[in-house]
């Protein structure tokens, strides 16, 4: 195209509010974070839209996607293009250019299709994958947006239809805070522009800051981050030289160090570590130095002060990490006493190995209203469990609580106590054959929420002998989960033994692995598609289980709160209802997007 021709695209940076921007906003997006900063402020202009694409599963998660969100009449701004980044903790230039570039095409095409009349389309953008919490510099992320600009709009002189009927003539960088919208305007003024001649855009920057409502003075504020997750990337790593014999790397990567350390690596002597976790997981009440002393095992010296400072943690954990219990984990007080980091922020986990990062994108979620309950199944000769049959039936009256006179859920329910097995929505019980009953109940509706609480065996040599016991060496595994047609949306283990099988000794040593069940098993979920996984690692105090299950189900069913809101709120109400020492509260281990929610309706 000769360069008379090439289309010329004004683009400004605009000191101000979000509220006050005059096109649709892009803002960015990490796979299973919550909507916060300024995806969070845009969705509060526009009246929770962002939140309701969210709950319906349609909106843009995954790298380089995007999704166009017009706000309606009277909306300020009047819409939102929201720019997939994948999983949170990699954001790159690249993956912000190919994000913009997907968001301009959407835009355009949702304008073209608005009409037939020529139309010239406007775009805002806040300084995405800058966020100090994300990595990148202010100068990369005008570079990355104004690239992904210029890559969409050539696409599009491709197209004699499309360019016909409608173009970009302007981009607008919004920026809250003076000092960033300073450098954006230096980045802006400073870079490399396209070649007029045979350009098929011409950008045309202008050379100063245009100032709107809102704006703010100076820099970002000292608790510009509050309420955020910061992310933990936890792996396990050969460095060179590779670590002595009885000892493990782990490579740690804070989100908040990102500037100034791309990864910090800990030894980690696993026969002592390995023999503290064994015995903190062992024991109903454990010495709570144990929880002290693997803080200061497990993590560097240069993150403990970013962890003890964050407001909510989500640790991105592989295999191998997953197993330790981080939830445990306890800096000193000011009076010298360990004080758990679960109970002083929000910590969730996911995984960050490639099997299960985009798992949940290639499956079916289960609909409708069914969920189901299984309580205390017969494992002899295990003991019964009247904590896990309690523990069911109290989750069964909370899902099925009546709004407006319709239950939340259509419950089945299959619970067992000293008089044998109950059966609610599901065929009477066969006290003969209970494994039965249990595993045609998995397979007899699509569920959106499965709940166990029974005993749990972990058999690291045999995953066929993992899972649920549900009858003499019959277990209901991950596996029998992972072969449903429908996934369910949320699925709450709560497997733990209960006095001995065998002798004293024997039963203490298989309780000291018996945490692995749950990472073993969280990751078998995650990977079919399940949104969020609350699994027990250890034994728990039936009262302490039943305060978190209670708490967890009535914030998230009753009040429809996140899932990181309400495993918070379950961790600290089974912390104060249970034996003092227990650490009831640090066994579940709880995988998920925070802003994750239960559609009830």
């Amino acid at each position: 195209m000769p360069a008379e021709r090439a289309q010329p695209v004004v683009v400004r940076v605009v000191h101000g509010s979000l509220e006050h921007a005059e096109f649709p906003v892009a803002v960015g997006h990490y796979q299973g974070m919550p909507l916060d900063g300024a995806e969070g402020a845009i969705d509060h202009c526009l009246g929770g839209l962002l939140s309701e694409r969210v709950l319906l599963g349609a909106y843009a998660d995954q790298e380089g996607s995007a999704v166009s969100i017009p706000g309606g009449r009277g909306c300020a701004p009047p819409g939102a293009l929201v720019l997939g980044l994948g999983p949170p903790g990699d954001v790159t230039a690249s993956k912000v250019t190919r994000a913009m570039t997907h968001a301009v095409l959407t835009h355009v095409l949702d304008a073209v299709g608005a009409g037939t009349a020529r139309r010239n389309v406007g775009i805002a953008t806040v300084l995405v994958g800058a966020n100090p919490l994300d990595g990148l510099s202010v100068p990369k992320s005008v570079a990355a947006l104004l690239e992904g600009l210029v890559e969409a709009v050539e696409i599009l002189a491709t197209s004699t239809r499309l360019r016909a009927q409608a173009r970009v003539t302007t981009l607008e960088i919004v920026e809250l805070y003076e000092s960033r919208a300073g450098a954006a305007l230096e980045a802006l003024r400073s870079i490399e522009l396209p070649s007029a001649a045979g350009a098929v855009v011409e950008l045309r920057p202008e050379q100063k800051l245009v100032r709107r409502p809102g704006a703010k003075r100076g820099g970002l504020p000292a608790d510009y981050a509050k309420g955020s997750w910061l992310r933990l990337d936890i792996r396990r790593t050969q460095p060179p030289p590779p670590p002595p014999k009885g000892y493990v790397a782990l490579e740690l990567t804070s989100a908040a160090r990102r500037a100034r350390a791309d990864r910090i690596l800990q030894q980690v002597e696993t026969e002592t570590v390995d023999g503290l976790v064994s015995e903190a997981v062992s024991r109903q009440t454990p010495d709570p130095q144990i929880a002290n002393t693997l803080y200061e095992l497990l993590l560097p010296t240069e993150l403990k002060q970013d962890v003890q400072d964050a407001d909510n943690l989500l640790l991105l954990l592989e295999p191998a990490t997953a197993r330790y219990p981080w939830e445990a984990l306890a800096p000193r007080d000011e009076n010298g006493d360990p004080a758990p980091l679960a109970l002083e922020a929000g910590m969730l986990r996911q995984f960050a190995d490639p099997e299960t990062r985009d798992a949940r994108f290639s499956v079916r979620s289960a609909g409708g209203r069914y969920a189901l309950v299984i309580g205390n199944p017969p494992a002899d000769p295990a003991p019964t469990l009247p904590g896990a049959a309690a523990e069911a039936r109290r989750v069964c009256e909370i899902l099925s609580s009546p709004v407006d006179g319709t239950p939340l859920f259509d419950v089945c329910s299959l619970v067992w106590d000293d008089d044998g097995g109950e059966a609610v929505g599901l065929p009477p019980v066969d006290n003969v054959d209970t494994w039965a009953d249990v595993v045609n109940a998995v397979y007899r509706h699509e569920y959106r929420i499965v709940h166990i609480a029974g005993h749990g065996v972990f058999d690291p040599a045999h995953p066929a002998h993992s899972g649920l016991l549900i009858g003499p060496k019959r277990f209901l595994t991950a596996q029998t989960v992972a072969q449903l047609d429908a996934v369910p949306q949320l699925v709450f283990l709560n497997c733990c033994y209960s006095g001995a099988i065998e002798d004293a000794e024997s039963e203490r040593r298989r309780r000291g692995s018996v945490h692995l069940l749950a990472a073993s098993v969280a990751r078998e979920l995650m990977a079919i598609g399940v949104r969020a996984v609350v699994a027990a690692g250890w034994t728990v105090d039936d009262q302490g289980a039943l305060a978190f299950a209670e708490t967890f189900y009535g914030r998230m069913v009753g009040e429809g709160a996140s899932f990181g809101d309400a495993v918070s709120a379950a961790r600290q109400a089974a912390h104060d209802r249970t034996l003092p020492g227990a650490m009831t509260w640090a066994a579940y281990q709880c995988y998920g997007d925070p802003e994750f929610r239960l559609r009830t309706s």
